[in-house]
């Protein structure tokens, strides 16, 4: 029989000390990716939540998604149209976060899916609307291409361009935006 050194011992000791460490690491590593997921969708909905939850408590913004969700009834004055176009903005925000955290590894494929839908029932649901999302569409050249955007690339294609143009973007997108040629 042999026998074994305390020299061995703490050897074997380290060693599984440095394996139970690494696993551990490992561990929050995907508890913490686990977290940052979860939090991007929470994000998501509570933009869409803010929007519905707005719809509950101003009038303006009842009154405006009345006017997108049945524009022959009403006559569509300039403020309205400007609202209409913040509205357009806020739903293509939502869409492209979707698409960007998409593409980080923090949204699943259901998730992408869900913000697609989310854009196509605002054309179908909100044809006042149509125009802003198409003009928004029709002027930034990044949208084109993106798998989020494909409702707006099916309207345009069926030639729903408007003839108004909507404000051009804020800013161009930044270097770790996703390219369209991908």
């Amino acid at each position: 029989m042999k026998t074994v050194s305390w020299k061995e011992v703490a050897e074997g000791v380290g060693v599984l000390s440095i394996v139970a460490g690494l696993a551990l690491v490992a561990w929050e590593v995907r508890q913490a990716n686990h977290i940052a997921r979860t939090e991007v969708i929470i994000t998501t909905l509570q933009q869409w939540n803010e929007f519905n939850l707005s719809r509950f408590e101003n009038p303006d913004v009842a009154q405006l998604s009345l006017i997108a969700m049945n524009p022959e009834k009403h006559e569509i004055t300039p403020l309205d149209r400007s609202r209409l176009n913040g509205m357009a903005w806020h739903f293509v925000n939502i869409a492209w976060a979707s698409q960007i955290a998409y593409d980080a590894g923090l949204l699943g494929e259901r998730d992408l899916l869900n913000a697609k839908t989310d854009l196509n029932w605002s054309l179908e649901e909100m044809p006042g609307l149509t125009p802003e999302l198409l003009a928004i569409y029709d002027q930034i050249p990044y949208m084109k291409g993106v798998y989020v955007f494909e409702p707006l690339a099916d309207a345009a294609a069926k030639g729903n361009l408007p003839e108004h143009k909507s404000p051009p973007p804020q800013s161009e997108p930044t270097k770790d935006s996703p390219e369209v040629d991908q």
